[in-house]
């Protein structure tokens, strides 16, 4: 049986992919958002994610070799219908941000940019994806390593960090402390997908989660 990823390894991937994402979302992604809209934009950056995403998360998990992982590709998408605490996670996150969202805005009111495509980005794609690449391969990576704690905190670190390309591409250009707050936001979510995975053993836990969040932030926030 071979031994777990190493931790070169490991950051070489992810520092290839990140500048990966950085060489699409300037190449490809805002000439998009700059010359399309409506729903041609819209499946144009879907394909997009989930070529570029899916097809890295893939790749990874093909050439990883017994032993270098904590689960395999099957047992991380097999469901997790017994796994109460998800339930209950899905549940307080959508009572927090219903009633953050209430306070804020003096009612539930669909935000004035809301359009009917987001539904497949936010809802669909970016959890499946996203899930599938930090929490399906490096978290299942780092598990085989080390401790939950800190394989947690270092695939949130990453997690977060691989908002920056898109941060760097936002146009009017985010200020510092919105950069400070969206990452911090990205980081506490990424632990908190992690502690999903890897207590439910399964990828389906996070993603529901994944996809509830970013779709109610989109539609109220």
């Amino acid at each position: 049986m071979s031994e777990p990823v190493s931790n070169r390894r490991l950051a070489g991937q992810f520092i290839v992919f990140w500048f990966i994402w950085l060489v699409v979302q300037i190449g490809a992604n805002t000439p998009i958002e700059q010359h399309l809209s409506g729903w041609p934009q819209e499946i144009a950056l879907d394909a997009i994610k989930l070529i570029v995403w899916l097809g890295a998360a893939w790749w990874l998990l093909k050439r990883a070799r017994p032993g270098n992982l904590s689960l395999s590709n099957a047992e991380q998408w097999r469901p997790a219908w017994r796994f109460g605490a998800g339930y209950l996670v899905w549940g307080i996150i959508v009572v927090y941000l219903l009633a953050q969202f209430w306070l804020v805005h003096h009612g539930l009111t669909v935000a004035a940019n809301f359009k009917p495509q987001f539904w497949g980005r936010y809802f669909l794609v970016v959890g499946v994806t996203e899930e599938f690449l930090f929490r399906g391969y490096f978290l299942n990576a780092l598990l085989q390593k080390f401790s939950l704690g800190k394989a947690n905190v270092l695939q949130a670190l990453a997690f977060a960090s691989m908002h920056i390309p898109r941060y760097l591409t936002t146009v009017p250009a985010m200020s510092v402390g919105v950069w400070i707050s969206n990452l911090l936001s990205v980081f506490i979510l990424g632990l908190l997908f992690g502690w999903l995975y890897a207590r439910s053993r399964s990828l389906w836990p996070g993603i529901a989660t994944h996809m509830t969040w970013d779709i109610l932030v989109t539609l109220f926030g």
